[in-house]
């Protein structure tokens, strides 16, 4: 079935600095079909970088690209200003540059109000009137009916526009007129924008001073960040646009960028540009995003850092394709990039799925099955990606033995600090990234992991103690959370392989079995007093679910185990391989009181086992 082709001439792409984007293409509203705000304090922080780092360059000279705005030249003759755009893509970015200006133009007013020294206050309110008339509301003028109304340069959906419309005003909605969660990101975005970029300026004293930072922020802001502004006149032909941009299989990803980048560089080297076209079609015969998502993890695996959320090209490209990184485009530094880009991504994609990232060739004696288990726990079972960039980074410098020292180390903390203690990520990440850095730039003067060590031991004094550890493990660990199985499987298959050593008193190193291998995919949370017990004891069913009542056993013998009582399955859990089922023997029966005593061990024991 055939479609109408959009014709080019519909289409007008223009590079616009954002206030004249703000001045000369409004009014702008966002269709009710649109999703309401949705940024994140991350997205908030970022875009907060690429303006400090704008403004604190001297010259004039840095400019900031912020991505491309799509929207549809549309007419509504029931208004005085017929012509507006309705945006297809780009809201979240524009409504944030427009919560940024209302902050800068409040804190003008403000100055104004409170300053005893006129001509100072009549400057700061000329300021203010300047920002508020060209960027953030216009005058639109019924000569019919013979009437002047003040109209916003850009209404959002219904759902968001009367939170959007009162922090223009300078009004931060109360917590009962948040209502939805773009609510509360809209004004999070405003007091982070107010916070990191206005506060400082309040301690100039000299009004003079005051204004001309004021000033150098909003015209940094409106004049040295850029965006493209598409537009078309042919509404379906816009929403074909904004799929064509947005389709996961056609839109350019900064993967495609850097292709083209980097074919660019070897334009006159044949061979070369053959080889890195071929290397670029290995890695792009997976999707776009996904070899975005790798280089969201790539790059801060080399530069100790993460990339901008609208600068992971930029940052990309200056890390390793400008000309300080490599030269004056020395052909065979690019080769040697793209070679490692493709490398390190096919690592990349088998430690996402828990898979060893050594081919059978590279094994070494050192490393047993045991060991090599382990990141599949880290990565799959306890969900922990976050640890990907210094995964990397010791893939590609440290011996097999050394990487599988990190994967249990970080096993360890991750269940123990983020899983259990919903310790900060950030703090985490922080120490992550330097390491991954460190090992690349350092290799020579590597210390076998002991800083890293030291310093995530640090984290879990502050945040995962021993008390607050065992608290968390008594709050969390519930069957009847299903958000909580995998924490279930992660701590008892571990303490399984740990229980010889913690039979002999748990003396010396924490030493496991390596014999102990467990099959994810085969195992099952056992049920001590069953589920779904065929004799009701009260004070059972209120504790059935507690860690406590839990056990692993393969899918087999859970099975055989179904819902029998305790003293029906006791000779089971003897033959199992499970040693922590095993022990269950020492118990005789079974009741509420057990049931606590045996969930305590467990924390005793936890605590002795998930320590580095």
């Amino acid at each position: 079935m055939s479609s109408t082709p959009m014709g080019a001439s519909s289409v007008k792409p223009s590079s616009l600095p954002v206030g004249v984007l703000l001045e000369k293409r409004a009014p702008f509203r966002v269709p009710r079909y649109q999703r309401p705000y949705a940024w994140d304090t991350d997205s908030v922080d970022d875009l907060i970088e690429d303006i400090k780092r704008i403004c604190d360059d001297s010259g004039d000279d840095e400019n900031h690209f912020f991505g491309s705005m799509v929207a549809i030249e549309s007419h509504d003759h029931t208004e005085a200003q017929a012509i507006y755009h309705e945006i297809v893509d780009g809201q979240q970015r524009i409504t944030t540059f427009c919560i940024l200006l209302s902050c800068i133009a409040m804190f003008a007013k403000e100055t104004a109000e409170s300053t005893t020294d006129v001509k100072v206050s009549q400057r700061f309110e000329i300021f203010y009137e300047e920002t508020v008339e060209k960027y953030l509301f216009y005058d639109s003028y019924d000569t019919a009916a013979g009437l002047k109304s003040r109209r916003p340069r850009l209404r959002l959906g219904q759902a968001d526009d009367d939170v959007f419309q009162s922090l223009l005003r300078g009004k931060v909605p109360s917590l009962g007129e948040q209502s939805r969660v773009s609510h509360k990101r809209l004004v999070e975005a405003w007091n982070r924008l107010h916070e990191s970029l206005i506060v400082p300026l309040r301690k100039i004293s000299d009004g003079d001073l005051r204004l001309k930072s004021l000033q150098q922020l909003r015209d940094k802001v409106l004049v040295h960040t850029f965006v493209i502004h598409i537009v078309t006149d042919d509404k379906r032909g816009g929403y074909r646009l904004f799929s064509v941009l947005n389709d996961r299989g056609a839109r350019l990803t900064v993967s495609d960028l850097l292709r083209s980048h980097t074919l660019e560089l070897l334009d006159k080297e044949d061979d070369k540009r053959e080889r890195v076209a071929s290397h670029w079609d290995d890695i792009l015969a997976y999707s776009g995003d996904q070899v975005d998502a790798f280089l969201r993890t790539y790059y801060p695996s080399h530069k100790g850092e993460r990339a901008g959320r609208d600068r992971l090209y930029d940052d990309v490209v200056d890390l390793l394709f400008s000309p300080n990184s490599i030269g004056l485009h020395d052909p065979d530094r690019v080769v040697e990039e793209v070679e490692r880009i493709k490398r390190e991504f096919f690592w990349y994609l088998s430690m996402k799925d828990g898979r060893w990232p050594y081919a059978e060739s590279e094994l070494t004696s050192a490393v047993n099955d045991w060991q090599r288990q382990r990141l599949k726990h880290l990565v799959a079972l306890l969900k922990h990606e976050l640890a990907l960039p210094l995964l990397l980074s010791a893939r590609a410098c440290r011996s097999e033995r050394q990487f599988a020292e990190l994967v249990h180390m970080l096993e360890l903390f991750a269940f123990r600090y983020k899983n259990i203690c919903d310790g900060h990520a950030s703090a985490a990440s922080a120490h992550y990234y330097r390491s991954a850095r460190e090992i690349r730039n350092f290799e020579r003067t590597f210390d076998n992991w002991n800083s890293l060590r030291n310093n995530l031991r640090k984290l879990i004094a502050t945040k995962a103690a021993d008390h607050q550890f065992k608290a968390n493990l008594n709050d969390k660990l519930r069957y009847d959370w299903p958000s909580q199985r995998n924490n279930i499987k992660e701590l008892l298959t571990t303490l399984d392989a740990y229980w010889p050593w913690l039979s002999r008193g748990a003396e010396g190193s924490p030493t496991y079995q390596s014999s102990v291998i467990v099959d994810l995919e085969k195992i099952s949370i056992e049920h001590i007093y069953p589920e779904n017990a065929q004799v009701v004891v009260n004070q059972l069913e209120a504790v059935k679910h507690e860690l406590g009542n839990l056990a692993i056993l393969d899918s087999l013998d859970n099975r055989k185990a179904g819902n029998r009582e305790f003293i029906d399955k006791v000779g089971l859990y003897a033959t199992t391989g499970a040693p922590g089922a095993r022990s269950l023997g020492e118990y005789g029966d079974w009741d509420a009181g057990k049931v606590r005593a045996r969930a305590r061990k467990l924390f005793e024991l936890a605590c002795k086992v998930f320590r580095i």
